[in-house]
């Protein structure tokens, strides 16, 4: 039954297998021993659970080509994109719509508005379980892009209309129901897109690869800061995010060309219930849709993945001291005249800062890639997190904004190797690349959890902290802030120790 069955010519009898041995036919270029190999099991043997059923059981890949960086720079087109909305978005867009919406109440409608864009993130798993098991013509990842994008594009036209009539009853309502949508949509897109690397690009230009995702997210979020500096009109965000989405997916979609994944294309060597072959289609299970959210600390394919999400929730919650950056501004920093920042200065300087320190990671993001091949993926996380810690440690003694400026492209840079070999390192510790997208899912639900936990923590330290003479808290809040959030960094830099990359190059020192 496990023998292969070639195709003879036409002129001769076609051999069959008795009903019930018949199998599905396999194209001849891959022997059964093969195919064995590539399920981990010896020949014969059959693995039945629904995952290795989809996806496990086909013929071992070719060894993939290597990827010219211009084609990288298309797969992640999108990333550009995401990373201008999702930048501008948070720092300029909500805090003036809450403002807009609900004058008066703005800090709390902000907090909705951001519990909705973490809790958003839930979407990932099921995005990625929805995405490893899409049969399509366009591969596994384009199909969830695209159809995001559908989702994506009237949810912004429902917020532009929502903002422009901002008085009538329903205004309010309606743009938290655009936003949902829109937050909901661009997860699964960028949870698809995320699978795409491991699924395309080869082990040794992970690093490579990853280094130009960072790049362009970089890139992305100060085109974003730029175009809010050079058209303040909120309007006028609304049509720059429709336009990164009709730009940067068509781009994505061309330059990732995944094979096909409809029946016949995917060797799934499945018996019929009538006793003749069929390809298996995907089905729906709530037991494997809730392990989506679980990764196991003690089974050997997961254990070092779950220690990276335990690290990089530890980075997430370290790093959130920055939503906090313009108080910081306001209340402790001086111009080269000696006075202290007023009005919309302490706004102004954050958007500046976030350019160039976005600058600086962009710059910092492909070499740090290419470079964590070399000398490995944990060596150049620690090197952030250190870096990370010292740039808190600036903030507590310096305040002379003419200095800040360094500090911001020194924070920037080192926030970029973060960002740049941190989901290298997550593709080496996959338990498996056929489930790329769910792995990936999961991992990003770590940033979810750590921008929840350090913004209400600090916020409470700063919320008690004793106030100066002119009614600003004092320095000795935001040292406490800042000293907490370096230890996090510690953290994390610490529980590296337990992740154990598979790949080689991820493993070295």
């Amino acid at each position: 039954a496990n023998e292969l069955i070639h195709s003879p010519p036409r002129s001769r009898p076609i051999a069959r297998s008795p009903p019930h041995t018949r199998r599905a036919h396999v194209p001849p270029r891959v022997p059964s021993a093969a195919r064995a190999v590539a399920m981990d099991t010896e020949p014969g043997a059959r693995d039945d659970s629904d995952t290795a059923r989809l996806i496990g059981m086909r013929a071992s890949a070719p060894a993939r080509a290597r990827v010219s960086t211009v084609r990288l720079i298309g797969i992640n087109a999108f990333m550009f994109g995401y990373g201008a909305w999702i930048s501008s978005f948070a720092m300029v867009t909500l805090p003036s719509e809450s403002t807009r919406f609900f004058p008066g109440a703005e800090s709390v409608a902000l907090g909705s508005f951001l519990f909705i864009a973490g809790a958003s993130q839930l979407s990932g798993p099921w995005a990625g379980y929805a995405s490893d098991r899409t049969r399509h013509s366009l591969g596994r990842r384009r199909p969830m892009i695209i159809k995001g994008a559908y989702v994506v594009t009237p949810a912004l036209v429902m917020m532009f209309v929502a903002r422009t009539y901002n008085e009538k009853a329903y205004a309010a309502s309606a743009y938290y129901i655009g936003f949902t949508a829109s937050m909901l949509a661009l997860n699964v897109m960028y949870t698809a897109a995320t699978g795409i690397v491991p699924d395309l690009i080869p082990e040794s230009q992970t690093g490579e690869a990853n280094g130009v995702l960072a790049a362009m997210s970089a890139a992305g979020a100060c085109t974003g800061f730029v175009y809010t500096m050079v058209y303040p009109n909120l309007g006028s965000l609304y049509w720059f995010y429709i336009g990164l989405v009709f730009v940067t997916v068509p781009i994505t979609c061309y330059a990732a060309n995944e094979p096909s994944t409809l029946k016949g294309d995917v060797e799934d060597d499945v018996e019929g219930a009538d006793g003749e072959s069929s390809a298996l289609d995907s089905k729906f299970s709530w037991r494997e849709l809730a392990s989506m959210y679980y990764i196991s600390p003690t089974e050997e394919t997961q254990k070092s993945f779950f220690w990276l999400f335990v690290c990089r929730t530890f980075y997430y919650t370290g790093i959130s001291a920055q939503v906090f950056l313009q108080y910081l501004l306001r209340d402790t920093a001086v111009k080269s005249d000696g006075s202290k920042l007023v009005a919309h200065e302490p706004a102004q300087a954050v958007a500046f800062l976030s350019v160039i320190g976005q600058l600086g990671g962009m710059l910092c993001a492909y070499p740090a890639g290419i470079l964590s091949d070399y000398v490995g993926r944990r060596t150049m996380i620690t090197i952030s997190c250190a870096g990370i810690i010292s740039v808190y440690f600036l903030f507590i003694y310096v305040h002379n904004m003419s200095n800040i400026t360094y500090v911001g492209v020194y924070y920037g840079a080192m926030n970029g190797m973060f960002l740049s070999v941190d989901y290298a390192l997550a593709i080496d510790c996959l338990p498996s690349r056929e489930q790329s997208a769910r792995w990936l899912a999961i991992w990003g639900i770590a940033s979810f959890i750590g921008t929840s936990i350090g913004p209400t923590m600090f916020a409470l330290i700063l919320h008690f902290a004793p106030e100066s003479a002119d009614g600003a808290t004092a320095q000795s809040g935001y040292t406490q802030m800042l000293l907490i959030g370096a230890f996090w960094m510690v953290l994390c830099a610490a529980g590296l120790v337990l992740v154990r990359p598979k790949r080689l190059g991820a493993n070295t020192e």
